[in-house]
């Protein structure tokens, strides 16, 4: 049976610190060509406050960063004076306008070649915390993986088992057979091995150094996405 590949989204296919960036300016002016004001009322630090006050409360939140975004603006919009029932209208309306802008990424170079390559040996699939959609025409991967699975979705976000476990139902493979590829340690490394899985640990540029504080260590260790096919190809050889 062809082997099931996993990728992470968010800061091993692109950077998502400027995609988001630049969804959070686009929502400044959102809010102040609609609500004048709320801006002043709401800036990045109140948002984020609310939204860890949130976080404390409802442990469902943090699988669903969409829903935490819909209920902070949703929040700060009813505390600005909007009634209950427009405040969730308007923060759902606010959230797939940043949605939009969630989706305008910049995939590393050399991306859609390495997934192509790839997607000629393996089945390639998604797991991801984000809510970004590979399907999406800004993003442009539709032809490059056979399912996502995403947190906010689901209800389950890495590291939990589960999400690992899902994508294998869906694939109809044993999870032990997956090798995941991410950058977050925690999330990534730990959470597919977790399971049994194999984990290929993206560290861009080779920038930061394995901890010995961290739990478990990958399997491999890629700085470049190119190095994928070759590293993919020894790891099944070896198994």
């Amino acid at each position: 049976m062809t082997r099931l590949i996993t990728f992470d989204l968010d800061n091993t296919l692109w950077d998502v610190e400027p995609v988001i960036v630049r969804a959070d300016q686009a929502m400044f002016h959102w809010f102040e060509d609609r609500f004048p004001g709320f801006n002043q009322a709401f800036d990045n630090a109140a948002l984020f406050k609310l939204k860890t006050q949130l976080l404390e409360d409802s442990s469902k939140l943090r699988a669903d960063i969409s829903q935490l975004r819909i209920e902070v603006y949703r929040i700060a919009l009813q505390e600005f004076g909007l009634p209950k029932e427009e405040a969730g209208s308007v923060a759902k309306a606010a959230f797939d306008f940043f949605h939009q802008w969630r989706q305008k990424v910049d995939l590393y170079p050399g991306t859609k070649k390495v997934l192509w390559q790839l997607a000629n040996h393996y089945r390639l699939a998604v797991i991801t915390n984000g809510n970004a959609d590979v399907y999406h025409p800004e993003v442009g991967l539709a032809d490059s993986f056979e399912f996502a699975v995403r947190a906010d979705i689901e209800g389950i976000a890495k590291p939990h088992a589960d999400i690992f476990v899902k994508a294998a139902d869906i694939a109809k493979v044993d999870v032990t057979s997956l090798i995941h590829v991410g950058d977050n340690v925690h999330d990534d490394v730990n959470g597919i091995n977790q399971v049994g899985g194999r984990s290929i640990w993206f560290n861009r540029h080779g920038a930061r150094r394995w901890q010995d504080s961290w739990q478990g260590r990958p399997d491999a260790e890629v700085h470049a996405l190119e190095e994928l096919p070759e590293v993919i190809a020894d790891m099944i050889a070896q198994n």
